[in-house]
């Protein structure tokens, strides 16, 4: 009778998990548009400062956006952009580590950006205007940058 129980227990649980395996599964098989645009556009981001074009990946990511508006705010990160070669080493490699929407005019990014001697930690925030009225939120692609910082605070990515 033990072993009945047991096997019945073991079969139970890999059904289960079978089950909330292929719903992770298929989640990740369907890719989300929206993320995906957003991240082609801090990829381009993130590339040019990889080239040290900082200024101009700053106003291509940021254009539309009321952060454009914050001159002295952007030049501070642009300074602070160029000055990551000569504190972390050469560039070598970036990549998204966390993709999250929050409702749906909200999409939070966050990258790894690889250096020689550290890596460091970007966040980009894009929102959209919730539309107004009958207009269905598919038909609003408006997404604009709302934030842009990067840190070195790594212990932060185990939260």
């Amino acid at each position: 009778m033990m072993i009945r129980k047991a096997w019945v227990a073991a079969w139970l649980l890999v059904v289960v998990a079978g089950t909330w395996g292929g719903r992770v599964a298929w989640a990740q098989e369907t890719p989300d548009p929206v993320i995906n645009a957003l991240d082609a556009r801090v990829s381009q981001f993130l590339e040019g400062v990889s080239l040290g074009t900082a200024q101009q990946a700053c106003q291509e990511l940021l254009a539309g956006s009321q952060l454009l508006k914050q001159t002295k705010a952007v030049e501070a990160l642009v300074q602070r952009t160029n000055e990551l070669k000569g504190k972390y080493g050469e560039y070598r490699a970036f990549e998204r580590i966390a993709a999250k929407r929050v409702g749906s005019d909200l999409v939070l990014l966050r990258y790894l950006y690889k250096c020689e001697n550290f890596p460091v930690v970007w966040y980009f925030s894009f929102y959209r205007t919730p539309p107004r009225g009958d207009i269905p939120a598919e038909n609003s692609n408006h997404w604009r940058a709302i934030t842009v910082r990067f840190d070195t605070q790594l212990e932060l990515l185990g939260l």
